[in-house]
């Protein structure tokens, strides 16, 4: 495989691009003709994966046939060469990667125009004049620093930055996961204290967090106790926990998120990335939130996941409820958001509706601070 690495070196104190090598190596001490590999670079910087995608290149002219499973298109057509996508559990395409063209792939995986998600409708006559959240000079340690915004009733705000530029630590903090040393919160005109994720739950904020697997999820629990973690409250009868009552919520929220899985009783770690994303978002949201964070929500997804997922922060700004989104993919971030704050080593650089944005290229120089 062309790496040195000690052989007796402990593998959980080795870098996850070896994790990975690791698993590649083992299938290979086994003479294995065929390699499938499940989202390998899902974990990977940007250095680990082109050294993931060397050694495929090695493998392939040793005669080894592998079949790779990933959402991003660019290394589907850095290193495949055959497509076959599954849409529901059948196969709708198979097809020579020099004969199909990305948006064809995408429309096959979502099952309609590639596009269609991403386009911004305005949503002006959606938004009410009265505010939802209202954040004065909030600061929470070096990374957050006298951040000021308002948030109004059916809103969608979007946040956009480089990496470290205040993001996470915002929306961390206005759930009360990171302690505010400054600055004021005020909800429906009320000023509250959100020192801690409860408090937020109490004044019906909820986080979808940027990391659903160590933040979001109890890995190694059933659907369904992942469902109703947030609800455990109004799931009692005479005291207790009602099994009959968490099995009715449980499959509220599947039917209502189209989650896809075996049987509500199975881990969690057993679905997809997509339907992780789905459980995560759909345990907050049933717990009936009027202001609604989400960090990343469409990170690690496939792209008719992230489809469903956009629509779905429309539909619940649609309803009246606010939202707060973090995403690094300026497409989708200009398709759903009304307003756009720009942060910058924790302060906010930029307010820009939507209708001042002309383009991506646009809203990157901002993030840069060239615009």
């Amino acid at each position: 495989m062309e790496v040195e690495v000690d052989p007796s070196r402990t593998v959980e104190s080795m870098p996850t691009a070896l994790w990975q090598l690791t698993e590649i190596a083992k299938a290979l001490a086994q003479n294995a003709k065929v390699l499938i590999m499940d989202e390998p670079t899902a974990s990977l910087a940007k250095h680990e994966a082109e050294g993931l995608f060397a050694l495929i290149e090695r493998l392939k002219a040793k005669g080894i046939a592998i079949v790779y499973i990933s959402h991003r298109m660019d290394e589907i057509y850095r290193i495949a060469d055959r497509i076959t996508v599954l849409r529901d559990g059948s196969r709708v395409l198979t097809e020579s990667l020099k004969k199909v063209s990305p948006e064809q792939i995408v429309e096959a995986i979502v099952g309609r125009k590639s596009a269609a998600h991403l386009v911004h409708k305005s949503r002006a006559d959606k938004i009410s004049s009265k505010i939802a959240l209202d954040v004065k000079n909030l600061s929470s340690g070096p990374k957050l620093q006298n951040v000021s915004l308002q948030l109004r009733r059916g809103e969608i705000l979007g946040l956009a930055g480089l990496m470290g530029s205040g993001r996470t630590e915002l929306v961390n903090t206005l759930f009360g996961i990171l302690k505010p040393t400054s600055g004021t919160i005020s909800i429906n005109g009320k000023l509250v204290d959100i020192s801690s994720p409860k408090r937020a739950i109490d004044n019906r904020i909820a986080l979808v967090p940027e990391d659903r697997r160590s933040q979001g999820l109890v890995l190694d629990h059933p659907v369904t106790e992942n469902l109703t973690l947030p609800l455990l409250d109004d799931l009692k009868s005479s005291g207790l926990l009602s099994k009959k009552k968490i099995a009715v919520k449980s499959k509220e929220i599947i039917d209502q998120f189209d989650i896809k899985l075996a049987h509500p009783s199975i881990r969690v770690s057993s679905l997809s990335g997509g339907n992780q994303q789905k459980v995560v978002i759909g345990k907050w949201l049933g717990t009936n939130p009027e202001i609604l964070l989400m960090d990343e929500p469409t990170a690690g997804v496939d792209i008719g996941t992230k489809s469903e997922i956009l629509d779905l922060v429309r539909k619940i700004a649609d309803s009246g409820k606010s939202v707060i989104l973090v995403s690094s993919e300026l497409p989708e971030l200009l398709s759903v958001s009304d307003r756009i704050l720009v942060l910058k080593d924790g302060h906010v650089s930029k307010s820009l509706n939507r209708d001042e944005i002309p383009s991506e290229e646009f809203l990157q120089l901002a993030i840069q601070g060239a615009a």
